[in-house]
């Protein structure tokens, strides 16, 4: 609908007269008709009674009045808003895997960044795929991403000292899990000597991370030789959906109570006896996202409120 026609009809609505409506709205008589059948067209009802004597409005007219006045007003606020939105306005991009890790403090920073900066907006896109590695920061897939590092690797520390701007969001254990079709299933306690020989199925957005923390040297370390294996989930209820058969998963202690894994007949929860399997999650964002302005201030009040531990971050 253009508003301009909109205009026009609260004029000629007023004036119930073309020519002093034209004349006023600098415009002639047949155009200023022209537009108030197109508008009448478009609302298939007549707004005004145009015969041999004064123009008057019909019922619906008389209706419109209102309803045309409150568009007028909306798309003002409307322009008004996104005349401003160039300076304030931040997209952020993260991947769908990585809101269990990111979603507190990142909705959390937007809260605070709305008490100190009114009108500014904040976006938060999604991308469904499993783009949750720094490669998918290079490819400005993503602003931020979410790496978990095993707490005995030093990749964490390498990470964050000499690739990209980030902090540590938490660290958590990250349990191992099968199904009742494991020969192990019903073994208790369970230690790192009995996995040997088997298949670790990881998510793809994980497995090189496991290669480059070493995974396998740990395990081996600890008296089992293990093999590395992914599939291409497309996210995390693909992967935990998935029939493991004898193979061993990898669930965060984040996502167990997301996906209900311990409340899943015919799947064990466990974690290894004499092997500590914790994972640092860090938040590693886009150089250029950071160096943005709008960036900047997302990055430090996400900082900080997982630095002040404050609820939900």
């Amino acid at each position: 609908m253009n508003t301009r026609y909109l205009e026009e009809f609260l004029v000629i609505a007023e004036e119930l007269n073309f020519s002093v409506a034209a004349k006023r709205l600098y415009t002639t008589r047949p155009t200023l008709s022209e537009h108030l059948t197109e508008l009448e067209d478009e609302l298939s009802c007549k707004l005004v009674e145009r015969g041999h004597g004064k123009p008057a409005l019909t019922p619906p007219g008389r209706r419109f009045l209102n309803t045309a006045s409150e568009l007028l007003a909306q798309w003002d606020d409307i322009v008004s808003e996104y005349r401003n939105l160039a300076d304030n306005l931040l997209t952020v991009t993260v991947s769908a895997t990585n809101l269990p890790w990111l979603e507190a403090p990142l909705l959390r920073a937007r809260h605070r960044i709305a008490e100190k900066w009114p009108e500014g907006k904040i976006d938060i896109v999604t991308d469904n795929g499993p783009l949750a590695t720094v490669d998918a920061l290079g490819e400005r897939r993503n602003d931020i991403v979410v790496v978990g590092c095993k707490s005995f690797s030093e990749a964490g520390r390498r990470l964050l000292t000499e690739e990209h701007p980030g902090f540590v969001l938490n660290t958590e254990t990250t349990h191992l899990f099968m199904s009742e079709d494991n020969p192990l299933f019903e073994r208790e306690p369970l230690i790192t000597a009995d996995l040997d020989g088997a298949v670790l199925l990881l998510p793809p957005d994980v497995y090189q991370s496991y290669e480059r923390d070493k995974v396998t040297d740990r395990f081996e370390a600890n008296g089992a030789r293990v093999a590395l294996k992914t599939m291409p989930f497309r996210d995390h209820s693909e992967y935990f959906a998935h029939d493991f058969g004898c193979a061993i998963g990898v669930a965060p202690g984040t996502l167990v109570p997301r996906f209900g894994l311990d409340r899943r007949p015919g799947l064990r929860l466990f974690d290894l006896d004499d092997m500590d399997f914790s994972t640092d999650f860090i938040a590693v964002f886009r150089d250029e996202f950071v160096e943005s302005p709008h960036g900047r201030v997302l990055f430090d009040e996400m900082k900080a409120a997982v630095a002040q531990g404050e609820p939900g971050a």
